[in-house]
């Protein structure tokens, strides 16, 4: 062998942002003067150089370059040992080409992002809030979660207390401030709290929140009472003063309007009656005595009611066609995934009503996306069963998607008869409309 390249040593020691190299050693071994090329192989070349990439080596002699290290202060570069190599081409025998190999390895660095978001709540019984922990270190990190209220005023609970972190992630807590005394009425009260995130490999960080307790009883309530009330007794006054005497005399006229004609019919009737009781006595006094017959009884008709007529039930235009998609995504703790629905071709889906589900009490996060665009966003944690009724109907042209997006924080009860286990977020949308023919272009 005409070529020998040798390291230095066997092992670097690197840290993520900073610099460490090495010494590599060409000898030429054979009769002419020859020109090598050098190149790192193995995971560290995306972080690795050589100085000078290019070397030439008399024979008999030797020359050295340095191989550099060089890799990102990221979370994407992870801790640990990983194997490289060096190959060494000469110009004039590619084929006596040497690959000498060594091990280098990157040090661990622990860095974290925490954020609790809202910074301020609101409410009577309390405040909910989310907190984030982002790993950007290059080793999985296990962080302890408290939370405390200097002035001993709320109750601060954090589900979960601990958790790990791998690098280049990040986990979601839920906090939830409760106050320890409830106030009826007043001015709402301001009370901050903290919550510490501590590791062994970082420094703890300190976050400073607030929730502001609202009154039971809102602001004004007395006041509004009383003026019902006063309200109140004013109406009835106005009704025994006023009203009552109005409507009464009102009902007497109407009464006497419709009595009226009655009377003078009875009256008349009356005059018939006594007419013909005094002729039959006569001809009973002058023949014999005979039957009377019963005078016939007038009935009254009352008129049939007329038939209401019934609302019609708007149709979709003409030469559409009715259209339902149903979406569903099952995701696991902690990760996002979406289920989508393409229009056909030639075609326009015309979107009117949407009818979202939650049947497990999933928590996390749920958005509807149309041709890219983010057109719902909801907390899976405020509802079970959502519908909308669009106003103004979306209207989805031939080969647009239609997404479900869910981000699964925390799944619910498992459905009975719900295959793939348990840990996952099952969550659903219906899409109703309409389907038309897509407008043809000149």
């Amino acid at each position: 062998m005409t070529t020998d390249a040798n390291l230095d040593t066997g092992l670097v020691e690197v840290s993520p942002g900073g610099e460490a190299s090495c010494r590599l050693e060409i000898r030429n071994g054979g009769p002419i003067v020859e020109s090598y090329a050098i190149e790192v192989l193995g995971e560290p070349a995306g972080w690795a150089s050589v100085e000078p990439p290019t070397v030439s080596v008399y024979p008999g002699s030797a020359e050295s370059v340095t191989v550099r290290f060089h890799p990102l202060r990221s979370a994407q570069v992870v801790a640990g040992e990983r194997p490289f190599a060096v190959r060494v081409i000469p110009s004039e025998t590619p084929d006596a080409q040497v690959v000498p190999e060594a091990t280098v390895r990157v040090l661990p660095f622990a860095e974290i992002a925490p954020e609790i978001l809202p910074r301020t709540s609101r409410g009577r019984w309390g405040g909910r809030h989310e907190l984030s922990v982002a790993n950007r270190g290059n080793v999985p990190l296990g962080l302890a979660l408290t939370g405390n209220d200097p002035d001993n005023r709320l109750n601060v609970a954090i589900r979960p207390p601990q958790i790990t972190v791998a690098p280049g992630a990040t986990s979601f807590v839920r906090v939830r401030a409760r106050p320890r005394r409830l106030l009826w009425r007043g001015h709402p009260v301001t009370v901050p709290f903290q919550v510490n995130v501590a590791s062994d490999d970082t420094p703890p960080a300190t976050l400073d929140a607030a929730t502001v307790q609202e009154p039971l009883l809102p602001r004004g309530l007395a006041r509004v009472v009383a003026a019902l009330l006063v309200l109140a007794l004013m109406g009835v006054g106005l009704w025994y003063a006023l009203l009552r005497p109005t409507v009464k005399s009102l009902a007497e006229e109407a009464a006497q309007e419709q009595v009226a004609p009655v009377a003078q019919q009875a009256s008349a009737a009356d005059a018939r009656a006594q007419q013909a009781d005094s002729k039959a006595q006569q001809a009973v006094d002058a023949v014999a005595p005979g039957a009377s017959s019963p005078l016939p009884t007038p009935s009254t008709r009352v008129p049939p009611p007329s038939p209401t007529p019934s609302a019609g039930v708007p149709a979709i235009p003409a030469g559409a066609e009715s259209s339902s998609r149903r979406l569903a995504v099952t995701a696991r703790a902690g990760t996002t995934r979406t289920d989508q629905y393409t229009v056909a071709a030639r075609r326009v889906f015309v979107l009117t009503d949407i009818f979202l589900q939650n049947p497990q009490g999933d928590e996390g996060r749920l958005d509807l996306v149309v041709d890219g665009t983010t057109v719902l966003t909801v907390a899976l944690n405020n509802f079970r069963d959502l519908d909308y009724h669009m106003v103004s109907p979306i209207e989805v042209p031939a080969g647009r998607v239609i997404s479900l997006r869910a981000n699964c924080r925390r799944a619910g009860t498992t459905l009975d008869g719900a295959g793939g286990g348990g840990g996952q977020c099952r969550d659903f949308a219906l899409l109703n409309g309409y389907t038309r023919a897509a407008p043809v272009r000149g």
